[in-house]
């Protein structure tokens, strides 16, 4: 997810502030601010696209194209940085308007609501698949204790048949 993403995300959630009567009204747009900040976080970013201030700082440092494919060059460390600093300040922006109409910290409360609820559901899965783990271990506990009382069954009826006969070969020999 790029800053471009996180920026259209912003913005129109901010076109929906003005005109929401509830906190409903902007549920959505806040939903794909939040993805769209987690994919950002967590995407690896690899042949980014060249950004206008990527550009126009490159030109300005003389440096060449192969800059434009170097993390360290000043024109992608530039970009990257300033490309943070207007998605904080258009989410700072955001939190304002939020804040405002809503009373203060609103945004703040949502975003604690929302972390709390995204661990609850993690608490859960792992909970879930612990769970799960727990269940298979039984299942195979089981089946290997019926595989070993079967076996113990087949060596009781093959001790008892080899004695009898071997009792009936003693009578016959008799």
């Amino acid at each position: 997810m790029d800053p471009v993403t996180i920026a259209a995300a912003i913005a129109a959630t901010r076109t929906l502030v003005k005109s929401a009567k509830g906190i409903k009204d902007i549920a959505q747009g806040m939903d794909q601010l939040f993805s769209a900040q987690e994919n950002h976080k967590k995407a690896e970013e690899t042949n980014k696209p060249k950004s206008r201030n990527q550009q126009v700082v490159a030109i300005r440092a003389g440096e060449g194209d192969a800059a434009y494919d170097d993390e360290t060059s000043l024109g992608s460390v530039a970009a990257d940085v300033l490309e943070k600093e207007q998605i904080a300040r258009n989410l700072k922006a955001l939190q304002r308007e939020i804040d405002n109409k809503w009373g203060k910290n609103t945004f703040k409360k949502i975003e604690f609501e929302r972390s709390k609820r995204i661990a609850e559901k993690h608490k859960r899965q792992r909970e879930k698949k612990e769970e799960a783990m727990r269940k298979a271990e039984e299942e195979k506990s089981f089946w290997v204790k019926f595989g070993l009382e079967t076996l113990k069954g087949i060596a009781v009826i093959a001790f008892v048949a080899g004695g009898i006969y071997g009792l009936m070969m003693l009578k016959a020999s008799h």
